[in-house]
């Protein structure tokens, strides 16, 4: 699905596929909004470069042109058999078309689904009319185009929006002819708020207002925009809009003043002799009595970005739930909406009621329960019944006194009366259980922070922050449009609010209450160290709501509260709970079942538990105005030795070759000793698992110790977690991590623990192709090694060094260094992994040399030294590295069995960016067999996992690969862009084969188009 109303992206099956570059989502606008027609490649780059395309325009626009081909494809793989036919892009004669279904553009499907809604409107079918439409609004996501820059954009949004703006228009009048007056004033009188000289709206709203009695606020509307078009325009209104004041003041038939579709032309037929006479009429017009119905309810919020969850509660309302009995069809669900302070239920619920008050003929009752007030303590049932039963006007001496009696008739009284009925803010199932029947006719809603889940009536929809699009118009609504014309700077204040409804709110308070105040100056504030301190306007503040949360928890509650917030990761585990809090892990659990229970934690995935971030803030604060410092070292330093002391264990039983310090060795001269885990750790947590999942929190953790300044607790948990960095694919962090390391170490005069990170950091640059940072730290690493007499450190940055000289093309001076570093391990009986390690390096060298013999002799040995070690990940490593030889040597039967093996097989086992290497080589024998289907899928699932992890000379190898597959499918001009995308990564890397290899094949293509009718040479034999 291609989305152009709000963000332009792409999503499959349901699940949105961002795309990052303002330029190719501005190309897919482009060609989307011009479905199945051609436009030139001129006409496209005037659009993206605003009129002004630089000289380059062409070539870049290859690239864009790659990337959104390279989207489409990932969107059409995840959606094969859902979202419809494959969504394409067609070259041809220098123009390119957008192939997709009407259904597959968002904008086409509005519009189609628009233009079929008036069909049915102009022919008197309203009811249908209104269902179209409404359809249409689900495609409206939000505004077109959102966060494209330029003049064309600007341009076409404009447009887009007077087509809405028409549609809703068409929808006010259908909605009129259906007597839905209550439901449209809002939505229009936020319109004619936004167009105050358009007479068509003004109607509308005046129309609606006199159809639900509020006669004297549909004059007003009249008086308003006639003196604001006399004022503004120097004009009066048109003469429908006089008609239809007239008509209000005389007090008309609604049904006389709702505008209808033309009759269509019907065949007279004549009456029969028996027919009566018509009816005289009227001597006189009734004035239209609208129907009131009994309600408490507060007035209806402006409802911002919980449309799902408001047509939900709707469909609910009206029956429409999954739990709603089939024996009972009169019975309706209980609905709890549950959520962290703040998140809007009380809004949500309310604007529900109000929609569904038509359908209560007994009416609509709010009962404020405020279990969160600080003036009022929580209500019992019975006083909460109490109200109840006033509400729906039992006198007071039919209300029973006693307890059981008066909760027996209330809830007798929710079984047989059709009302809506609002508890809300309740303080939990205890309060609301006991008012609740089996099957109740009423519509009961609950808001409340408690999760009710100890109630099975009742249905839980629980309630978060808004997403970044819907807050920015909450915002924008709540400041108005004219101070929030920064698009920049304000998701920059609704970030820092953490699209949160109530922080939102009271921030947009407070900046209204500033009127010298613009967004950029909110949003320093709101950087600022305590940002809960500026989240307050008037009495109310963010810190107060979160306070009364806070203080109607137990003692420990409260301090298991506070030190969870001290983990700085995304979300944290069980074991890591149980250490922050100081208890066993079981107590743990039960504390954060309850922290959950009354939403102040959340699980997002099985034992992985989350602050939301302003909930976290403030605990953080409780934690450092109640925790003395001494407190706040102790925790720290308690969950720093378990997480090292637990991931050196993991580490040992994960990567038991890997060349590494001891952690006592590492411990040394601390004054600490080295931490013991609980026998219950040691007997039932699997290390290698834990340390699997918990390895993106351990990164948050060790980037937290640097920037608290701790940098030697830092520099040891990640020399003790450097094997499963890297397994991990988390590259630019580790090197990140252990340049920090590297400098502690440097700084303390510690020579080994700093070898070890300057070699950890030179292979990290290696990874992601810093060079000049590979050779800075490897070749620092080597005098260390040489200095102390490390000869096993010495061997390790030759190795580096080999590996750098390769990548810049320099094969002869990485061949000698190689030799040197397998010579030394040689001599120091090193561990066979080791060995085996560095004869495949020289394997591979020896190929590039033009040596296939004696580099199979090398991988061969290394492939027993492996199998020797019992080293079934860097067996299946080194059958990837045999079968990519045999490839260069033209063996492709041979290359082929090897690599499918590592393909069938090393899922899972070895690592992801090994294993898209070994599947990029199996893309080449695949292509060479003619089998160019599988390979390209081959070598596109290879270039996402390389783009992911950062590692652009694969990259760029594996772009050159797929080029050479594009050739053979005969699309030459994707080819092109691919070759000029991999010429690109090339040179900004200096890695000079993969630099030629892109060149060549450009030359290739160019040969080819300046010879009329030729056809490249077939590209299977340039390796590259």
């Amino acid at each position: 699905m291609i989305h152009l109303l709000g963000t332009v992206e792409l999503s499959a099956g349901g699940r949105p596929l961002p795309i990052s570059s303002r330029k190719t989502r501005t190309l897919l606008a482009c060609l989307a909004l011009d479905l199945e027609r051609p436009q030139s490649a001129s006409s496209i780059a005037h659009r993206l470069w605003d009129g002004d395309p630089p000289p380059s325009a062409a070539s870049t626009l290859y690239g864009y042109l790659s990337r959104l081909r390279t989207a489409l494809r990932r969107a059409n793989e995840l959606g094969a058999g859902t979202d419809g036919a494959p969504i394409e892009i067609v070259s041809r004669s220098g123009t390119y078309t957008l192939h997709a279904g009407a259904d597959q553009v968002d904008w086409q499907l509005y519009y189609d689904l628009v233009l079929e809604a008036r069909r049915l409107a102009d022919t008197g079918d309203d009811r249908r009319a209104l269902a179209v439409l409404r359809r249409a609004d689900g495609a409206w996501q939000g505004e077109p185009l959102a966060g494209l820059p330029g003049l064309w954009a600007q341009q076409v949004r404009g447009q887009l929006l007077d087509r809405r703006f028409a549609a809703s228009l068409t929808r006010f009048e259908v909605e009129l002819r259906l007597g839905h007056f209550a439901d449209l004033v809002p939505d229009l009188t936020e319109l004619a708020e936004q167009s105050p000289w358009n007479e068509r709206v003004a109607a509308h709203l005046m129309t609606a207002l006199y159809g639900c009695g509020r006669i004297d606020e549909a004059l007003a509307v009249y008086r308003r925009i006639r003196r604001r078009m006399y004022d503004d325009l120097a004009t009066n209104p048109g003469e429908a809009l006089d008609r239809l004041h007239e008509g209000i003041l005389r007090r008309d038939r609604i049904s006389d003043l709702v505008d209808r579709p033309a009759a269509p032309p019907v065949t007279a037929v004549p009456a029969p002799a028996t027919t009566p006479p018509p009816a005289a009429a009227p001597a006189a017009a009734v004035p239209p009595t609208p129907e009131r119905r009994p309600s408490t309810l507060l007035p209806a919020p402006e409802l911002v970005g919980r449309d799902d969850e408001l047509e939900m509660l709707t469909a609910a309302g009206r029956g429409e739930w999954p739990t709603c009995s089939a024996s009972r069809p009169t019975a309706l669900p209980v609905i709890a909406l549950s959520g962290q302070p703040g998140c809007g239920k009380s809004a949500l619920a309310l604007a529900a009621a109000h929609r569904l008050l038509p359908d209560f003929p007994d009416g609509a009752f709010m009962l404020r329960l405020a279990a969160h007030s600080p003036a009022r303590p929580d209500r019992s049932p019975e006083a909460a019944a109490t109200d109840l039963l006033r509400q729906f006007g039992v006198p007071a001496p039919e209300i029973p006194l006693e307890s059981d009696e008066l909760l027996s008739r209330c809830r007798e009284l929710l079984a047989q009366r059709r009302a809506l009925v609002l508890f809300d803010d309740a303080a939990g199932p205890d309060q609301i259980g006991p008012l609740l029947p089996t099957a109740p006719t009423c519509f009961v809603l609950i808001t409340s922070r408690h999760r009710m889940a100890e109630l099975p009536a009742v249905s839980i929809v629980p309630l978060d922050a808004l997403p970044p699009d819907a807050s920015a118009a909450m915002f924008t609504r709540l400041i108005g449009p004219e101070r929030a014309a920064d698009q920049a700077r304000l998701a920059d204040v609704t970030r820092r609010c953490a699209h949160l409804p109530l922080a939102l709110r009271l921030a947009a308070g407070r900046f209204r209450s500033r009127s010298s105040w613009d967004l950029a100056h909110l949003a320093d504030r709101l950087s600022r160290g305590d940002r809960l301190s500026e989240l307050r306007h008037g009495p109310d503040s963010l810190h107060r709501t979160l306070a009364m949360s806070y203080h109607d928890l137990s003692v420990d509650h409260q301090s298991a509260f506070r030190r969870l917030s001290l983990h700085p990761g995304t979300d944290f585990g069980l074991l890591t709970a149980a250490v922050l809090i100081d208890c066993p892990v079981d107590r743990a659990e039960r504390l954060i079942e309850d922290l959950m229970g009354v939403s102040l934690l959340a699980e997002h995935a099985v034992e992985r538990f989350s602050f939301h971030e302003l909930v976290r803030e403030y605990a953080a604060v409780q934690e450092s105005r109640e925790e003395s410092a001494a407190e706040h070292a102790a925790t720290i330093r308690r969950c720093v030795n378990f997480l090292t002391e637990m991931v050196d264990r993991a580490d040992r039983l994960s990567f038991p070759e890997r060349y590494r310090m001891s952690l006592e060795a590492l411990l040394a001269g601390t004054g600490g000793s080295r931490p013991q885990l609980p026998d219950e750790v040691l007997r039932t947590v699997p290390a290698r698992d834990w340390l699997a999942t918990e390895t993106r929190s351990l990164s948050d953790f060790e980037k937290s110790l640097r920037t608290d300044g701790d940098r030697r607790s830092a520099a040891v948990l990640i020399h003790v977690m450097n094997g499963r960095m890297d397994s991990a694919g988390l590259w630019r962090e580790a090197l990140d991590a252990h340049r920090s390391a590297a400098d502690h170490w440097r700084d303390a005069g510690a020579a080994e623990p700093e070898l070890h990170a300057r070699l950890a950091l030179a292979h990290y640059a290696l990874r992601v192709s810093r060079y000049p940072d590979a050779d800075h730290a490897a070749r620092r690493a080597l005098t260390l090694a040489q200095d102390t007499g490390d000869r096993r450190g010495t061997a390790e940055a030759l190795g580096h060094l080999a590996q750098l000289h390769w990548r810049r093309g320099e094969p002869r001076q990485a061949l000698t260094l190689q030799r040197e570093a397998l010579a030394l391990l040689r001599a120091l009986d090193a561990p066979t992994a080791a060995v085996a390690g560095a004869l495949v390096n020289l394997g591979l060298l020896q190929n590039q040399l033009g040596e296939p013999e004696q580099a199979l002799a090398s991988l061969n040995e290394a492939l027993s030294g492996f199998h020797a070690c019992g080293d079934r990940t860097t067996v299946l490593r080194v059958t990837a590295n045999i079968g990519a030889l045999r490839l260069d040597t033209g063996d492709t039967a041979a290359a082929r069995e090897a690599l499918e093996y590592v393909s069938e097989h090393g899922e899972g086992i070895i690592s992801e960016i090994d294993l898209a290497i070994s599947r990029a080589n199996l893309a080449e024998v695949l292509s060479a067999a003619g089998e160019t289907g599988r390979s390209l899928l081959l070598i596109e699932n290879s270039l996402r996992v390389f783009h992911r992890l950062g590692s652009l000379h694969r990259q760029a190898e594996a772009m050159n690969v797929k080029a050479r597959i594009l050739i053979l499918t005969g699309n030459l001009e994707s080819a092109g862009e691919v070759f000029a995308g991999a010429l690109g990564i090339a040179r900004s890397i200096h890695a000079p084969i993969e630099e030629e290899s892109a060149r060549r094949g450009l030359g290739q293509l160019a040969e080819h188009w300046d010879r009329p009718g030729g056809r490249p040479s077939s590209p299977s034999a340039q390796t590259g």
